[in-house]
């Protein structure tokens, strides 16, 4: 049964008296309605509510169900909203990641057939592992493809010096996103989530994972959870148990490094210039290739070149993945020939350092002997 999400949100509200939640519940069904080209039903549902104004709810009451909550003391927001087209976002995960995210998104999607045959689901993923491998890029896709809007966190103003209004601004946060279709993304998860047998943590901050953990349980099966930390070895055991789907993004490896350099260095790049980029960037992040192709295309466009050069952008992965910004030009030859020679031919290092190739073999013949003696 279609939308069956949304009614037994509806019922519950109305069941429990919270007059305030279920206008809220009813607005978000007109509006789902309309949106699938269910005019008519939506219009039905609206003169309804118009028909029997619900005691004791303010216009103030309906209106603020889209502005976003404040921190009372600072009066900033605790989150940012975007609205994000599918084709404004496009992630690059290995294999086994992207089939978990998409199952994910899949269940989300079916969730009212899921709920009308009696089994539940927690929309909700917890993003793990090193930075720079797309944790925040993954928020934004899985918004896009459900059509939701992404309520960012805000974790310097949800997190206060005051006493208590942690917690305060937590349960604001979460009884804002419960009245409304969208999804939640919590970053930098382990500035809210830390373990609370932490000796360094005041027992304020210890109290903010008590709350966190409440109000998670509390919400409705509607509201999607998203978290991503870089640290999860912070997190509190107990919170790894309330998210259903918790997935580990790991450094890429060679197919989804050759995507991304294929999407940030555009069509003009050959093939085999491709793999070489591929190869030679082990051990790097999706941000840190981003990075780098940004700059050399920056470099190509100044330069007059109507593509990267291959010698360029693989000198600037040498410095990266070498740290070479202080060793000497023969240090960096042989550290490159020693690494990766079917890579880094005389050739490719004769054109990156502006020498000739018989310089270069000069050069690393000269340092043989040099270790030699």
């Amino acid at each position: 049964m279609k939308h069956l999400v949304d009614i037994l949100s509806l019922v519950e509200a109305a069941v429990s008296g919270d007059r305030k939640k279920a206008l809220a519940y009813s607005r978000l069904l007109a509006e789902k309605l309309a949106a699938e080209g269910e005019e008519k039903a939506a219009a039905r549902v609206r003169r309804a509510i118009e028909s029997r104004p619900l005691a004791n709810v303010s216009a103030a009451d309906v209106s603020s169900r889209d502005r976003l909550p404040v921190d009372t003391e600072s009066r900033l927001s605790l989150a940012d909203e975007l609205f994000i087209r599918i084709d404004e976002v496009q992630v690059i995960l290995d294999e086994p990641a992207r089939a978990t995210v998409e199952e994910f998104i899949k269940y989300v999607r079916a969730q009212d057939q899921l709920v009308a045959d009696g089994v539940g689901l927690s929309p909700s993923l917890l993003m793990y592992g090193p930075p720079g491998c797309g944790k925040t890029e993954l928020a934004r896709y899985i918004a896009a493809q459900l059509a939701l809007p992404l309520l960012t966190a805000r974790v310097d103003t949800l997190i206060s010096s005051f006493l208590g209004s942690t917690s305060k601004n937590i349960r604001l946060l979460f009884d804002h996103v419960s009245e409304r279709r969208c999804v939640l993304f919590l970053d930098e998860f382990d500035a809210l989530a830390k373990l609370r047998d932490d000796r360094q943590e005041l027992g304020e901050l210890k109290r903010v994972v008590v709350s966190l953990l409440q109000n998670i349980d509390l919400l409705p099966e509607r509201t999607v959870l998203l978290a991503a930390t870089n640290h999860e070895h912070l997190l509190d055991p107990a919170i790894w148990r309330r998210f259903a789907y918790r997935l580990r993004i790991d450094l890429p490896k060679y197919e989804a490094r050759r995507a991304l350099f294929a999407r940030f260095l555009g069509a003009a790049i050959s093939e085999r210039t491709l793999d070489k980029c591929a190869k030679a960037s082990e051990g790097l992040s999706g941000s840190d290739i981003r990075q780098l192709c940004e700059g050399a295309r920056r470099a190509a466009i100044v330069g007059g070149f109507q593509s990267v050069p291959e010698h360029d952008i693989l000198k600037r992965l040498l410095f990266q993945t070498l740290n070479a910004d202080n060793l000497p030009v023969p240090e960096i030859l042989a550290r490159a020939k020693d690494r990766m020679p079917d890579v880094y031919t005389h050739r490719v290092l004769a054109d990156a350092f502006d020498m000739t190739p018989g310089n270069v073999t000069h050069i690393l013949k000269k340092r043989d002997r040099k270790d030699q003696s």
